[in-house]
């Protein structure tokens, strides 16, 4: 006898049908993929038209155009000064308070911690040590005996931060001058760094430390 086609189909029968529909259009679509992989479409990053860095020298500025310094930063637009000149003994020490001295540390803790330590004496976890001389070396106490802060006056050390020496990098375009010179204040509170005064009225100079050069 004949089987009729057109007799419903029972349903593990339509289970059947559809396990095998989807393992055949499984096989079509990873076929497919392998296949794609050598057409002309698929081109690798590494091999695309796009401009690859430092392949390429910088652009000129246009004629008349008027050099910029720093555009990213708008400190590199104010006036700055040279450590140790004597433009810059007279830059002028804002007032010390203490809303300027919780302000200094609230910096100090952010920036200077992971270096110079805490307290100015105890460097920081960035600093090589005897028990991690593989870290970064050369970073100097602030505080303490042996304290570099106590050498150098206010203006000596707002420079520093902004401008950054020859291992310390440059914060000019992390802090405003107020949050700098609230830096320089608070370091002055730290031990064995309070030699150079801190407590100088608006508008007037700070005069550096004896032997500062």
């Amino acid at each position: 006898m004949t089987p009729c086609t057109r007799c419903p189909m029972t349903a593990d029968a339509y289970k059947r049908r559809l396990k095998l529909g989807a393992g055949l259009a499984g096989a079509l679509l990873l076929g497919v993929s392998g296949v794609a992989l050598g057409l002309p479409w698929d081109i690798d990053m590494a091999d695309s038209q796009a401009i690859k860095a430092y392949s390429r020298p910088m652009r000129a500025l246009p004629e008349g155009v008027v050099a910029q310094d720093n555009l990213l930063s708008p400190k590199g637009h104010d006036p700055n000064e040279i450590r140790g000149s004597a433009a810059a003994s007279k830059l002028l020490a804002p007032r010390v308070s203490e809303e300027r001295l919780e302000l200094g540390g609230r910096m100090y803790n952010i920036y200077c911690t992971p270096c110079h330590g805490a307290d100015g004496i105890e460097l920081g976890p960035v600093a090589a040590s005897a028990g991690a001389p593989d870290r970064f070396a050369g970073i100097v106490q602030l505080a303490g005996p042996n304290g570099v802060a106590r050498d150098r006056d206010n203006n000596w050390i707002y420079l520093t931060i902004r401008n950054g020496g020859p291992l310390m990098p440059a914060y000019g375009h992390a802090m405003s001058d107020e949050e700098m010179w609230a830096v320089v204040h608070y370091v002055r509170t730290l031990e064995g760094a309070e030699q150079a005064p801190a407590d100088g009225s608006e508008g007037e100079a700070v005069e550096p430390a004896e032997g500062n050069p």
